[in-house]
């Protein structure tokens, strides 16, 4: 094969039509280096709980394996921002998949839960550093013009190791006797030697010379058009309108995430059937991370997120009155292009708008309004759920996503920024 035909991948910096190159060997090396730790995150989601039942012989604890876990990497996330845009990103992408298998062999020799406390600790620090740099060494290695596009199938990674990662972990458990978490832990420990080894070999800070943090020695860094905010807590100011909206977006559908299966068993519908709502729902949230990252990189985000919070919204607010389980896994579909479309768009809006420097910031903001969002909505979903019914949950979650819509029209859309913008310079 002509060498030309497959430069696709790892070499050359343009397309035969001039187009800047997104599959860049650094690209896919990063979304190895990330997905591994994935797959291990989406392990334990569905096994640590019985894990911890089963050292423990109570189910009391499982909460607790959870918070200890996302406590740590939300109260992590902005120390590796900051860490990663003064030192760079790829030493934290190696240093936190180290700590992910570092975890992943302790916990085989766990024997009481205060250990096992200890070590979903390192490997929420782990998650928190290695997810968090990557987020943030991705938009320097890809062309600025496909920013939005290439941070869309980045984040597939999340997408097919949500799909898969579960099945693998329940099947590798069994019977859920000890041993089988001790063959689960020694798989995910190899999951993430996998995300070493590929960080290891991620060149991009090097043959650049650093050119990501502070000291401001590429020309890229040094665009005359390069947006700065005020430093607020850290983050650039302009990231806090793009990370309110995903704070607020994942409160909304949290619903969904933490609450279906069991509204579903309230409806009398079968549990292993409702794995195809996720499922359709993922072919949704695949075809759009595909599609629309190249409209808002020729468009803007305004035209994606807008009228994808209108559909997840209706959506939600359709769930109660699905009259039958086949109407509900139709939802699934627009539901996952919906939701495949509104979070890289405003993932790319909060790169945009802030300056390449504080990139590392940027990524930690993004994900840690992803967990806010998720950690607020599943107890406050779960209270209402207890006092009235599943039906005022989704119709909430749809006004909650309402709410959404109105702040970022008004507020947060490339328009509202737009004007502020213009009325800052004209006041100066």
């Amino acid at each position: 094969m002509d060498a030309r035909n497959c430069s696709w991948v790892f070499g050359g910096a343009e397309l035969a039509d001039g187009k800047p190159r997104l599959f860049s060997r650094d690209y896919i090396l990063v979304m190895m280096s990330v997905m591994g730790t994935s797959f291990v995150n989406y392990f334990f989601f569905s096994s640590m709980s019985l894990f911890a039942e089963k050292l423990t012989g109570t189910v009391a604890f499982a909460g607790l394996m959870s918070l200890a876990f996302s406590a740590t990497a939300l109260v992590f996330r902005p120390v590796c921002g900051v860490l990663s845009d003064r030192q760079g990103r790829v030493k934290f992408i190696i240093l936190g998949s180290f700590f992910c298998a570092l975890a992943c062999l302790l916990y085989s020799f766990t024997t009481s839960l205060v250990l096992l406390l200890i070590f979903r600790v390192i490997n929420g620090v782990g998650l928190s550093m290695n997810n968090t740099s990557a987020g943030a060494a991705i938009p320097d290695i890809i062309p600025k013009e496909r920013m939005a596009e290439g941070i869309g199938i980045f984040g597939l990674y999340t997408t097919i190791a949500q799909a898969i990662g579960p099945f693998i972990a329940l099947y590798i458990v069994g019977s859920g006797e000890l041993s089988s978490f001790k063959r689960l832990f020694y798989v995910s420990a190899v999951f993430c030697s996998v995300s070493f080894i590929s960080g290891c070999f991620v060149k991009f800070e090097r043959n650049k010379k650093r050119e990501l943090p502070v000291k401001q020695e590429s020309a890229d860094m040094q665009e005359p058009d390069e947006p700065e905010g005020k430093i607020i807590l850290g983050f650039d100011s302009r990231v806090f309108g793009p990370a309110l909206i995903m704070l607020l977006y994942f409160l909304g559908i949290s619903s969904i995430l933490s609450f279906l299966t069991l509204y579903g068993k309230t409806r009398g519908f079968q549990v292993e059937h409702l794995s195809w709502f996720f499922l359709v729902s993922s072919c949704g949230l695949l075809c759009a991370r595909l599609i629309f990252g190249r409209i808002v990189d020729r468009r803007g985000a305004d035209v994606v997120v807008i009228p994808g919070l209108v559909v997840i919204a209706l959506c939600l607010f359709a769930i109660p009155l699905a009259p039958s389980l086949p109407v509900l896994i139709c939802l699934a579909f627009p539901y996952g292009v919906a939701t495949g479309a509104v979070s890289p768009s405003l993932n790319a809006t909060m790169f945009k708008r802030c300056s390449p420097r504080r990139r590392g910031t940027v990524s930690a903001a993004y994900f840690a309004a992803v967990d806010i969002g998720i950690t607020l909505g599943a107890p406050i979903m779960g209270w209402l759920a207890d006092r009235t019914s599943f039906t005022w949950v989704y119709w909430l979650s749809s006004g909650v996503v309402v709410v959404t819509f109105l702040i970022y029209v008004f507020f947060v859309s490339d328009r509202s920024f737009q004007r502020r913008l213009g009325s800052a310079s004209g006041g100066g």
